[in-house]
């Protein structure tokens, strides 16, 4: 009987370093993304209970 042995490679043998820098910075920009959307949500989140606690009216405008 013969033996057949498969070797399948390392990501890291595959990709190389400069490869994966890119990846990681581009993973990196993107995450910054996502944390910029979220800080500008919070803002106006915090700017309504900033002008719900001074008793300003908040009004809420349908758009169709």
């Amino acid at each position: 009987m013969k033996e057949i042995v498969l070797r399948v490679p390392e990501p890291g043998e595959i990709f190389p370093r400069e490869f994966k820098m890119h990846m990681v910075r581009a993973y990196k920009e993107f995450l910054l993304g996502l944390k910029s959307i979220i800080e500008k949500r919070i803002e106006k989140i915090e700017k309504i209970e900033k002008d719900l606690s001074e008793g300003k009216n908040i009004k809420r405008i349908e758009v169709k």
